[in-house]
């Protein structure tokens, strides 16, 4: 029986790492109900090392960006209240974009979609310091961020 290769292969995913370079990533516990999507930026909860979904409220504390897990306990892409969440701090990650970007722009998260962009900053576009689009890309597909985690890394919103 002949082996059998793919024609091409998805250069990446949604919240996992885009190459081998330099990279750092800490873990933290999903807080509170509902879903935590990959490739998404968090912040503390209010418990000792657990996190949550950035919002669109200034100086809010950026953690950094979930990572995907094939490990989890449970099906889908997301993490479950008390699932350990990996957050990249240091390194090259794909996110969904909310519209089409530009190579070097400053990422911003947007609240209410849930994807990135790099619009202006609103009462829901949240600017996460440290995070550049490394590649153009389209709304709706999957994009490329660096994202090196500044101290302090507090958001930014238009509110």
């Amino acid at each position: 029986m002949a082996i059998t290769y793919k024609d091409s292969l998805t250069a990446y995913a949604v919240g996992r790492r885009v190459n081998g370079e330099e990279w750092n990533a800490i873990t933290k516990t999903k807080y509170g109900s509902g879903t935590l999507a990959f490739g998404v930026p968090v912040m503390p909860g209010t418990d000792p090392d657990t996190c949550v979904l950035l919002d669109a409220t200034n100086g809010r504390n950026v953690l950094g960006i979930t990572e995907a897990s094939q490990t989890l306990p449970h099906t889908g892409d997301s993490y479950q209240q008390y699932d350990n969440v990996s957050v990249l701090t240091m390194g090259v990650i794909g996110v969904l974009l909310d519209d089409d970007v530009v190579e070097g722009a400053q990422a911003r998260f947007n609240t209410q979609s849930g994807k990135w962009t790099d619009a202006s900053q609103s009462g829901t576009v949240v600017t996460v310091p440290g995070a550049q689009f490394e590649e153009a890309g389209k709304a709706g597909e999957v994009g490329v961020i660096r994202y090196l985690r500044p101290v302090p890394s507090t958001s930014v919103s238009g509110s």
